[in-house]
């Protein structure tokens, strides 16, 4: 087999039009990573860590004034954790906060807040606030009814994942809060509880 030494023109593999389309491609890839990258940042950096005061991850004293110590249960089968109802706020009908009881002894994990303001148009008016700070929502876990209407935000941080529910309800179920709530978690910080 015979080696032939390269040239000039053997280095030429691609035409004119075939390098503008593959300089269009390579701009366009280029552009989607930096609004992909962008968006990440900026949601990560957005990521929401707190409702009326009470921070995810901070020492449950801190909001001491806040809590209703008396209320302070391990729920059935989960004594990984202890629950503690809020006491009222301005703004809120009440609401609780579920801290750790082992890997993150008494470090807020999740928070549920049920908002005074029970009636639908709140509610529309707050998601259009959530959805133009974080996005769209990753999931919806309403009912067909239209009495139950959850939307759910996964949002990425430097830390992990941050769950975000905001929920109305105007049905007839007593299991389920009516009007508005909205909750946050961690949701790996409680898995890592059970461990």
């Amino acid at each position: 087999m015979q080696h032939r030494n390269r040239t000039d023109s053997d280095l030429v593999w691609l035409d004119k039009s075939n390098r503008k389309t593959l300089m269009k491609k390579i701009a366009l890839i280029t552009a989607i990573l930096t609004i992909l990258m962008a968006s990440t940042s900026y949601s990560e950096q957005n990521a929401p860590e707190s409702i009326a005061g009470i921070t995810i991850g901070k020492d449950v004293s801190s909001i001491h004034s806040l809590l209703q110590m008396d209320s302070a249960r391990s729920p059935w089968q989960q004594e990984y954790t202890k629950r503690i109802e809020l006491r009222e706020l301005e703004g809120y009908k009440g609401g609780y906060v579920v801290i750790g009881n082992c890997n993150r002894q008494d470090t807020i994990l999740r928070m549920k807040l049920k908002y005074s303001d029970s009636s639908l148009d709140f509610f529309n008016k707050l998601y259009s606030k959530m959805e133009k700070r974080f996005g769209k929502p990753n999931d919806w876990r309403g009912n067909p009814f239209g009495t139950l209407l959850v939307w759910k935000w996964s949002i990425k941080d430097p830390s992990g994942n941050i769950s975000l529910i905001m929920q109305h309800f105007s049905g007839e179920d007593d299991a389920i809060t009516k009007g508005n709530t909205i909750r946050l978690s961690r949701p790996s910080w409680i898995e890592a509880e059970k461990m």
